[in-house]
């Protein structure tokens, strides 16, 4: 029984050296600087309402579809600046009629 339990003690002083190992290479110190830093975020988080998440959410959603239009006129523009650019050797654009 006796090594059962000292064995079962160095399998978990192996585990707490793995474990903070991997913290470490994450940034993280060791347990206790994680759950600092876990409680850190959670009243972090905590200051923020979803309400205000919800409302900052629709307002990117909604700049987002207006420059998506924006975008699109743009380019339409630019593909019109292009067409009327483009001139024959008369000097009038390839498929517009002068008007005398």
């Amino acid at each position: 029984m006796s090594i059962d339990i000292r064995r079962e003690a160095e399998e978990l002083v192996r585990y707490h050296a793995e474990l903070v190992r991997r913290l470490a290479q994450s940034g993280v110190q060791d347990v206790a600087d994680l759950l600092a830093r876990y409680d850190q975020l959670r009243r972090a988080l905590d200051t923020l309402s979803k309400q205000e998440i919800v409302w900052a959410t629709e307002q990117v959603a909604g700049l987002v579809e207006v420059l998506v239009r924006m975008e699109t006129i743009l380019q339409a523009l630019g593909r019109l600046k292009r067409t009327l650019e483009v001139t024959d050797e008369h000097g009038s654009s390839p498929g517009l009629r002068a008007v005398r």
